[in-house]
């Protein structure tokens, strides 16, 4: 397994939920602010930080559109292509799981319910720090 101490502090928890769970490509956890906190073995840095960047965009264009159509929060977004499925949701505060497919054609339910699953049993250990802007900092400082 690759180990990166410097985004990586739960991967050996992502490979134990998702590496033998059929149909999973791979599992990043991020900030909600789109920031590489860790990543399944499955994936290299450079592309688990790509997927974090985006996933937190879609995160705010979905908050958006709950917000504009009254939709309530969001829950979970699921992006459906051609070649797999990508799953996003709230892992704990301030943190969202991202899982891509294999393929198209997986047991959805079965991902979903592990991710699910991770997110109320560890979800405190999932937190991701909320990070300062520097113009507060400098201020507060």
């Amino acid at each position: 397994m690759f180990t990166d101490t410097h985004a990586n502090k739960l991967g050996w928890l992502l490979d134990e939920r998702f590496a033998t769970l059929d149909g999973v490509q791979c599992a990043v956890l991020l900030s909600t602010d789109g920031m590489l906190h860790s990543r399944t073995s499955s994936i290299g840095h450079d592309q688990a930080e790509r997927h974090a960047a985006i996933a937190a965009s879609l995160r705010g264009a979905a908050r958006t559109y709950s917000e504009e159509f009254r939709g309530g929060g969001l829950r979970q977004l699921l992006l459906e292509l051609h070649e797999y499925v990508c799953l996003i949701t709230q892992a704990g505060p301030n943190a969202l799981l991202l899982v891509q497919t294999t393929g198209p054609d997986v047991d959805l339910a079965a991902i979903a319910h592990q991710m699910g699953e991770l997110a109320v049993s560890v979800g405190d250990r999932m937190a991701v720090e909320a990070r300062t802007p520097v113009r507060d900092a400098q201020a507060a400082g």
